[in-house]
């Protein structure tokens, strides 16, 4: 029998983080963060990142990017890595406040093609 500890650092790992960028840097942390997913897709995919979505505030006050890790676990060591050490030393110039929460998958309603 699995306990559920285990049965925990199985499951997708799911946060919503939301970048507030510099005064009027927007445009900056958005390409920022975008170059950056695509240059740490390989390395992060092979620590168990699943898939990122972005959304940007129609106001320029904030990025939202919703992560999904395949566990837990997975994310835990991604976060050790030098790559997302760096990463987090190199978004620092880009923002004013990044707020990070994790979240369970509760449902979906409607047309998801949209």
């Amino acid at each position: 029998m699995t306990d559920s500890r285990s049965q925990q650092n199985e499951k997708p790992f799911i946060s919503i983080n939301t970048f507030t960028p510099v005064d009027g840097g927007i445009d900056a942390l958005t390409e920022f963060q975008l170059t950056e997913m695509q240059e740490m897709d390989e390395q992060a995919t092979e620590h168990g990142w699943l898939n990122k979505e972005v959304y940007r505030a129609d106001d320029g006050s904030s990025l939202v990017v919703v992560t999904r890790f395949r566990s837990a676990a997975a994310k835990a060591e991604w976060a050790k890595t030098d790559r997302f050490k760096q990463h987090v030393e190199d978004l620092g110039p880009f923002v004013q406040d990044v707020t990070s929460v994790p979240v369970t998958f509760a449902a979906a309603h409607g047309n998801h093609d949209a």
